[in-house]
């Protein structure tokens, strides 16, 4: 009883978005129609689509996505690689903190397109410095939010472990990672939406392959449609990246199903 709710809670939500997509879907086809919005500047979306079908099948599409899916795939794997265990290091040990954090604070605000022209002398034209991009872009954002929810690990359940004769090592592979977990997929989410954008960035000048510079392409020509196409593509495959953390998560974190405050809000009326 309780899958069937929570499966018609699922398909209820998503519902909603359906129909939202389904008014801006409207709006979007019938405003340039009318003339309410110029048609040059925002063709109608049967255009838009009926154009992406046509890159699609004739493989132009493809070829730009999967260039850009290699290397948001690559460059933020790195990123994870490198934030995830420096970030649980910096949240458990201040000393290692002190060294680095102003670093640290020096350069996370730098956004991904300052970095490019220093990308491209250092690794010229091609996939490195697009790759490079993405791993700046994403590594700093990841790395700061899991020291932050490093520190916010329940003392008491590292303190339950060393009593019982576990070493620091041993308290923070099976006690902190574990507490860290739904953190750790939080930080993933957005650092893959980070990567993304950062690879969007470094294709609209350091290579000649991705949907970046198909983009980029198109504005010289004036092709409105084509860069839409590479738009919705970007937000599609974010979509089902995203949607696969989503199974993944729900599936790791099982344990947490009937435990949270949004369940709990979720079941009643807001007050």
């Amino acid at each position: 009883m309780t899958n069937d709710v929570s499966r018609f809670t699922l398909y209820a939500s998503r519902l909603k978005g359906l129909v939202i997509l389904a008014v801006v879907a409207a709006l979007w086809e019938v405003l340039p129609r009318t003339g309410i919005i110029d048609p040059v500047l925002l063709p109608p979306l049967s255009r838009v689509l009926a154009r992406g079908v046509e890159l699609l099948l004739s493989g132009v599409l493809v070829q730009h996505a999967t260039a850009s899916l290699w290397r948001v795939l690559l460059g933020f794997s790195l990123a994870i690689v490198v934030a995830m265990p420096l970030g649980i290091v910096l949240g458990l040990w201040p000393a290692v903190e002190d060294f680095v954090d102003l670093g640290l604070q020096l350069l996370r605000p730098l956004s991904p397109p300052a970095w490019i022209p220093l990308a491209i002398l250092w690794f010229g034209i091609g996939n490195p410095p697009a790759i490079f991009i993405i791993f700046i872009g994403t590594v700093f954002a990841v790395l700061v939010g899991v020291a932050a929810a490093t520190r916010g690990v329940d003392r008491s359940l590292v303190e339950v472990a060393l009593t019982e004769g576990a070493n620091q090592w041993q308290a923070v592979r099976h006690v902190v990672v574990p507490a860290l977990m739904p953190a750790l997929f939080a930080q993933v989410r957005v650092g893959l939406g980070l990567a993304w954008m950062s690879v969007i960035a470094a294709e609209m000048v350091a290579v000649h392959q991705g949907l970046g510079y198909m983009m980029i392409d198109a504005r010289s020509l004036f092709r409105v449609d084509d860069v839409l196409v590479g738009m919705m593509a970007v937000g599609a495959l974010g979509l089902a990246m995203d949607a696969v953390l989503r199974v993944a998560e729900s599936r790791v974190l099982a344990w947490r199903e009937g435990t949270t405050a949004r369940e709990l809000f979720a079941a009643t009326r807001m007050r």
